[in-house]
């Protein structure tokens, strides 16, 4: 075994002083600030890749998936692409309403019958309205019973005004007292002269008496007295009676111009006439209302009756025995609170045609279409009679309304037809066909400025959006618009 000296491994550190002073400054300068101020660093960028949503927020914007299909143009009257769709009234379903709410006591109808202009539908129960029927009858005879009396009490006042004889009576009557005091102060003077003659006597009898006290007895003096008192009181009785039967006189005077006023002035009767009239003309009106009331009841009553305006064939019976049509009835989907039935004319139908975007640039207005189902034995020319602003969101398609030119009488509503879009020609001078394809967009993310009308089309791999040009498209709805296929397909914002 070999020995080893361990002072030959020992490293003498005091060695080289120069060299640690060398090292010793580079070594503090890293640890003490570049490591430092590398973590600080990392710790502030880090910081501010986090929080730059929040000082610098993006904006929000609404992305909407481009539609692209490929314009494939053709020669006339070549098929182009296919489409379901489902028959329909057309324009839309016939409504026969009931006109008075009320509940059906029977249909008289049912699904697919023929209806002609006035057919009855359904009966609703009429008591009711044939009780309100009667009340308001009731109350027109009430009514013209009042007439009635209006006009007999305005005909006495038309009498009692060309022929006051009641106020005639009266006015005579106080003449009639005139005239008798007048003929009382007529006589009154002269009964006055023989009461004063009666009176003279008396005083020379009673003073010729009472002269001859001791010759006539003394009865007779009295008596004479009394005569005597009797003749005076009887000139002082007729003194006050001229006076009582003046004031009477200037009284019933009065009276008699009163009552002569009356009878040529008739205010009261002209008063009582004229209020008569107008009772007269008022209760005209009520039994003109009252028949007006009578009216609707008879033609609430008739209405109880659900007849058809029009000729067609039953579509769909929406009321049943028993229900409540009118008020208090909760609206459903296609008809309202008063419908019966829905009607449909078998020689008006069209198609509802579910067309994808991607192939609505191939379709026109006034397009020829082929219709098929299995119940025909040949198909059906039709043709395009509008493009709806209905889209359903979920489908990923639009209404075409397609006219069907003489239905055939199997056709029925609801039923499935395929329809077969034919093309309208080609605008391109090359006989073979060719290919364009174009991006569709909603109306509702086009913006608008000077130079014209564009979108934000969004890449998403760049994170950015980049404008592009756009246009309406001739045959669309108007809430539809496009721009070239040269842009690769993505979505808008």
């Amino acid at each position: 075994m070999t020995d080893v000296d361990l002072k030959q491994l020992a490293i003498d550190r005091d060695d080289g002083p120069s060299a640690s002073r060398s090292r010793g400054p580079r070594r503090q300068l890293l640890t003490r600030y570049v490591v430092p101020g590398g973590i600080l660093s990392g710790f502030v960028v880090l910081i501010v890749w986090m929080a730059w949503g929040l000082i610098f927020p993006p904006r929000d914007v609404t992305v909407v998936a481009l539609n692209t299909t490929q314009v494939v143009s053709t020669e006339s009257g070549q098929p182009v692409f296919q489409a379901s769709g489902w028959v329909e009234p057309r324009p839309t379903p016939i409504r026969v309403a009931a006109l008075e709410p009320g509940v059906i006591e029977k249909m008289m109808v049912r699904e697919d019958d023929e209806v002609t202009p006035g057919q009855t539908i359904a009966v609703m129960i009429k008591d009711d309205a044939r009780l309100v029927l009667e009340a308001a009858e009731a109350q027109v005879n009430l009514s013209r019973a009042e007439a009635t009396r209006a006009e007999a009490v305005l005909a006495a006042a038309e009498v009692r005004l060309a022929r006051p004889v009641h106020l005639e009576a009266p006015l005579r009557a106080a003449e009639g007292q005139m005239a008798r005091i007048s003929t009382q102060l007529a006589s009154l003077p002269f009964e006055k002269r023989q009461a004063e003659a009666d009176l003279a006597v008396a005083q020379a009898d009673h003073t010729g008496k009472v002269a001859a006290r001791g010759v006539v007895a003394e009865i007779e003096i009295e008596k004479a007295k009394a005569v005597l008192e009797g003749a005076d009181a009887k000139v002082r009785e007729l003194d006050s009676r001229m006076v009582s039967l003046r004031t009477e006189q200037n009284a019933w005077k009065r009276q008699v111009q009163a009552l002569r006023a009356r009878l040529e002035l008739l205010a009261d009767e002209t008063e009582a006439r004229d209020a008569a009239r107008a009772a007269v003309r008022g209760t005209t009106a009520k039994v003109a209302a009252a028949g007006v009331r009578v009216a609707e009841a008879g033609l609430k009553l008739s209405r109880m009756t659900v007849v058809a305006k029009a000729a067609g064939r039953v579509y769909q019976l929406v009321g049943a025995p028993g229900a409540r049509v009118g008020e208090g009835m909760t609206q459903m989907q296609g008809h309202d609170g008063s419908t019966v039935v829905t009607l449909y004319q078998p020689g008006r139908l069209q198609a509802r045609v579910d067309v994808r975007f991607g192939d609505l640039p191939q379709v026109a207005v006034g397009q020829s279409v082929r219709i098929n189902n299995p119940a025909l034995n040949a198909s059906l020319v039709g043709r395009v009679l509008f493009v709806s602003s209905m889209a359903d969101i979920q489908k990923n398609t639009l209404e075409v309304k397609v006219e069907i030119q003489d239905p055939p009488a199997v056709f029925k509503p609801d039923m499935q037809v395929d329809i077969t879009f034919l093309s309208v020609g080609t605008s391109s001078q090359e006989a073979s066909k060719t290919q364009e394809a174009r991006h569709y967009i909603p109306r509702a993310v086009v913006h608008t400025d000077s130079n014209g009308s564009y979108v934000w089309l969004a890449d998403r791999a760049q994170q950015r959006a980049r404008r592009v040009s756009v246009r309406s498209v001739q045959g669309l709805p108007a809430d539809w618009w496009s721009f070239p296929g040269g842009n690769s397909p993505g979505a808008v914002e």
